[in-house]
């Protein structure tokens, strides 16, 4: 056992709190917390942890995280090595975006244009000459002199009055009062929903969602990193390690405020009601509150 993970045990039994408890108000997975008493940070999901795992327990049993990283930070490793070695999510995109084709020679670009050109003036001057021939034609078939001028249908002397031809105006006024289509349809308002920052405290940002009634997430994994998830009453719904690919789906819409642990959090997206949720700050480890105030309320 280390050092500091016997002080953190000793402090731990005098508060009289056991494992069980302690994974309760941290939030940290028991075997993790019995690692960090044993000094066997390898067994963590990844070095950039150790200090977040440490900083929780040291606040749960009532340290001072600040003056346990300066006497026993010479255990902790160094999560900028492993850091570097995880690929970023810009780095990962720009490798699968095809390689642009080579450019085709000017001479190769202007020749289909060439062609189909000489094509579509073809296609015109077929019409032109076909429709020549058949004016022609027609104007030769007809003779005028023997045609028949004579009718012998009976003319109708009735001759229809003014009451019943319609009248436009009224046909005016009939179209003003049933609509057009797009007048008669109703309006329908969207939800526009509005994030509010509130608050950033250390790595740790506040923002208010509003302008909605629905509060469904969608977390994705672009890399290894570690989500925890729990509402404003400490009950957690997810805390566990998530590696490339794994999805996360829940629907918050009766919580009023839910809290996002990132850790490695450039390997993590996070969607609100379908939104990009963009963090403001650029910290591996991070968290993020959202107290959810319903439209209609």
């Amino acid at each position: 056992m280390s050092e500091l993970g016997q002080r953190l045990r000793e402090a731990r039994e005098q508060k009289e709190i056991n494992l069980d408890d302690l994974q309760k108000t941290t939030k940290i997975q028991k075997r993790y917390l019995l690692a960090i008493e044993e000094g066997n940070f390898d067994a963590l999901p990844g070095k950039f942890y150790a200090r977040a795992f440490v900083k929780n327990y040291a606040e749960a049993v009532g340290l001072d995280p600040e003056q346990i990283f300066q006497e026993f930070g010479n255990e902790l490793p160094n999560p900028h090595k492993e850091g570097t070695e995880l690929p970023s999510r810009r780095s990962v995109r720009a490798q699968k975006t095809p390689p642009n084709p080579k450019k085709k020679s000017k001479g190769y670009s202007i020749l289909p244009a060439l062609v189909a050109g000489v094509l579509i003036i073809a296609v015109f001057a077929g019409i032109w000459v076909f429709a020549q021939y058949t004016s022609q034609d027609r104007a030769e078939g007809v003779v005028p002199e023997e045609q028949d001028d004579r009718f012998d249908g009976e003319f109708s002397e009735e001759i229809p009055s003014e009451e019943a031809l319609p009248d436009e105006e009224e046909e005016a006024e009939v179209g003003e009062e049933n609509g057009t289509p797009e007048e008669v349809e109703e309006e329908v308002e969207e939800e526009t929903q509005v994030f509010t920052q509130t608050q950033v405290s250390g790595n740790h940002s506040y923002y208010t969602l509003d302008g909605t009634n629905k509060f469904e997430v969608k977390l994705v994994a672009n890399g290894r990193s570690y989500i925890g998830i729990a509402n404003a009453k400490g009950n957690s719904f997810y805390a566990s390690e998530v590696n490339e690919g794994d999805e996360l789906d829940y629907d918050f819409s009766a919580e009023e405020e839910i809290t996002f642990n990132m850790g490695a959090s450039n390997n993590v997206e996070l969607f609100i009601n379908g939104e990009l949720f963009e963090r403001p700050l650029n910290a591996v480890h991070q968290k993020v509150t959202i107290a959810f105030e319903r439209a209609n309320e």
